[in-house]
């Protein structure tokens, strides 16, 4: 199964005092037990790194930066052609609410026919993906 994991899931998964941290912690547990192959994107590590700092400290976000050079997370990178697409979903949907780099997770998900996604963002579930991908984690 491939993942894409959000930066709520990684949020949750760093912050001991988040609500979500023991659930997301296990989810992604199960996922490497599993042998899933995970995915996130560049624009979704900027938005980590800067959030734990903010949320949590400095520590925090090096020892995220740390794990994910040490992960079996792939990370993939938005291009031109992404951005483009993802310009496009955020045009299309004014009635949502989605930031741009959700427009550029549902972009890579659909150009990499990602099944599952490891959220805490409801927007995942309002996006109406292509191929059914299923969400391990909205709350």
């Amino acid at each position: 199964m491939k993942v894409f994991i959000d930066t709520g899931a990684f949020l949750a998964i760093a912050d001991k005092s988040d609500t979500f941290h023991e659930m997301a912690a296990n989810v992604f547990q199960e996922l490497a037990e599993q042998k899933a192959i995970l995915y996130t994107s560049n624009y979704i590590i900027d938005e980590t790194i800067t959030l734990i700092r903010a949320r949590v400290n400095h520590s925090a976000a090096v020892a995220f930066i740390k794990g994910l050079e040490a992960s079996n997370i792939k990370v993939l990178h938005v291009t031109e052609k992404d951005e483009h697409s993802a310009k496009e979903i955020f045009i299309k949907y004014k009635d949502k609410d989605f930031s741009f780099t959700d427009c550029t997770s549902f972009t890579l998900i659909d150009k990499h026919s990602i099944d599952a996604t490891l959220t805490l963002d409801e927007h995942f579930s309002h996006y109406g993906y292509k191929h059914g991908v299923k969400h391990l984690l909205v709350k």
